[in-house]
């Protein structure tokens, strides 16, 4: 693996936050992904925070997700997701290593899947979902805006 997207990966795992970053205070930073990357300002941090809790319902609603009802606890699953890629596509982009978004996307994906499929066996089918796909790309997207 490029050890670009180790250090990318390193930073977004470390994250601390048990509550979505629209929710969660780290220091005086209101809203935070609670990553230590020096980039990472204040601002940027509390303007993604707010985006990709703000924005999931144009992709999913609250409850469904095109022909599926997703719980409480699958949209929580995917804000986190869509939050580590809008970081990680962050730091990635500062770090010049945008080209290896797709291999950072699926290593995010991965590692949430790993994470909370105790949680959820139909994580794998929810997260592959074409709505859930268009909120992380947004996400990324998001992220790599706020870099540049």
């Amino acid at each position: 693996m490029n050890d670009t997207l180790i250090e990318v990966l390193r930073l977004v795992f470390s994250s601390t936050r048990a509550m979505p970053a629209h929710f969660t205070s780290n220091g005086k930073r209101k809203k935070s992904f609670c990553v230590d990357f020096e980039p990472l300002s204040e601002e940027v941090d509390y303007e993604m925070a707010s985006e990709s809790w703000n924005s999931i319902d144009n992709f999913l609603g609250t409850t469904n997700c095109g022909n599926e009802i997703l719980s409480k606890n699958q949209v929580n699953i995917v804000i986190k997701c869509g939050e580590d890629l809008m970081v990680g596509a962050f730091i990635l982009t500062k770090l010049s290593g945008y080209s290896l978004i797709v291999d950072m996307k699926k290593e995010i994906i991965d590692n949430t899947i790993e994470t909370f499929t105790e949680m959820d066996k139909n994580l794998l089918a929810v997260l592959a979902g074409s709505q859930v796909n268009k909120y992380f790309d947004h996400c990324i997207k998001y992220g790599h805006s706020m870099a540049v």
